[in-house]
């Protein structure tokens, strides 16, 4: 859908952006990376790794790509990096034509503590040949306990997606340790996991230990997903599963601690973009994440809160705009443009829908309030501790459905 107003707040670049990733703190400064293409606003296979600096998650500035195609890659897709001491170290994933989906573990080095200039190094690890994998790529590296642990996402023949596991005492050498995870995609209760688990993370989080990971599936479209349960030397025993996002715009997260040790998650926003061609993909705002009642929540980050411009129904959205909504107490909403209604927000007996251009887009209802952020193209809801993001015509107001602008219906 296009759009005129470029976002507030939800970080953009010119160019082609998608997979937020690398998320560190150093001497007090935020550094995001993420995939890039600059100069164009389409995907390609060339992908750089993108930075941006900032003092807090909502003030990042584009400086540049970090890592570039070439010597001996023709993509430098998504990966994690660990900083020791006053070395930081990129783990990505190095494609090469025809088969890019077939990636490998490539290694590169920050040159010094502003990150800005990479020495790449060699390929880490390969895909294990044993296991006949069709992909392998999005390598997840943190220290378990004085041991460092690589996770990489994998397809199985015969539709299953599988974590594969490895282990290092110095970052340098690897060893395969197994199949961390997998499942099958003919699996689907109580939800479908897909052929492919991209973008996988672990996370511990208020002393439970979760699984973030993206869900790639040919006939059941793509979502975020989490599993909590057991991790332990090098092996994820599933306890509990859930989704994370919905509808087709957030995908791809990253999960990092924010300046504070909390953690917190990032999407990708797909489908958003400059109809002019000045840059396509954003990113969603940072959320915190907790666990409650056995299940992952998120929470809008600080750093969200003190930017954002709290509105109530009926008032014009100035900026990027926050509303509580309370499903049971205001009734359906409408987002309004110069041209008239545009979107609508309902509560359907089980289900919040948004509906906008023809599309339905929903995410189950809960008891409480929703969180509804609007950031000219963008709309992100938060309720039930799950996210929807849609991207939306540039919205004036919202108001009850139905009403008129400044009356409260009964």
């Amino acid at each position: 859908m296009g759009c005129t107003m470029r976002p507030e707040v939800h970080f953009t670049a010119d160019g082609w952006i998608n997979d937020p990733h690398g998320f560190v703190v150093i001497d007090g400064e935020y550094h995001a990376f993420f995939q890039y293409v600059p100069g164009s606003t389409e995907w390609e296979t060339g992908i750089h790794w993108g930075h941006a600096v900032g003092p807090d998650l909502l003030s990042l500035a584009l400086r540049g790509s970090a890592i570039e195609p070439g010597d001996g890659d023709d993509g430098v897709w998504t990966g994690s990096i660990v900083s020791t001491g006053s070395t930081s170290t990129a783990f990505y994933t190095s494609v090469t034509v025809p088969d890019t989906q077939m990636g490998r573990v490539r290694v590169a080095t920050a040159s010094d503590r502003t990150l800005m200039t990479w020495r790449k190094g060699p390929v880490v690890v390969d895909a294990p040949d044993e296991l006949g994998l069709t992909a392998f790529r999005d390598p997840f590296v943190f220290n378990d306990d004085g041991t460092w642990r690589m996770l990489v996402g994998g397809a199985m023949p015969d539709g299953v997606a599988a974590l594969l596991s490895y282990s290092s005492a110095d970052l340098g050498t690897w060893r395969f340790d197994g199949v961390a995870a997998s499942r099958p995609a003919s699996a689907r209760t109580p939800l479908a996991t897909g052929e492919l688990w991209e973008c996988p993370q672990l996370v511990r989080v208020d002393g439970h230990d979760v699984l973030v990971f993206s869900v790639w599936a040919e006939d059941t479209g793509h979502g975020t997903v989490y599993a909590s349960g057991r991790w332990s030397a090098g092996r994820f025993d599933v306890a509990q599963w859930g989704v994370l996002a919905f509808g087709p715009s957030p995908y791809a997260p990253t999960v990092y601690h924010d300046a504070d040790g909390h953690p917190c998650i990032t999407f990708w926003l797909r489908d958003v973009a400059d109809p002019g061609g000045t840059w396509a993909g954003a990113h969603s705002l940072p959320w915190r994440l907790s666990v409650i009642g056995g299940s992952l929540h998120l929470t809008l980050h600080d750093d969200a809160e003190r930017r954002l411009r709290p509105i109530g129904l009926d008032e014009v959205v100035g900026g990027a705009s926050v509303i509580r909504w309370d499903p049971a107490a205001d009734g359906d909403l409408e987002g309004i443009t110069t041209t008239g209604a545009s979107w609508s927000l309902r509560a359907v007996a089980d289900e919040l829908r948004v509906e906008v251009d023809g599309r339905n887009l929903t995410m189950p209802r809960h008891d409480g309030e929703a969180v509804l952020v609007i950031d000219g193209p963008i709309l992100e809801l938060a309720h039930g501790g799950a996210l929807l993001a849609a991207v939306v015509p540039i919205t004036t107001v919202v108001r009850r459905s139905g009403s008129h602008v400044g009356r409260r219906q009964p």
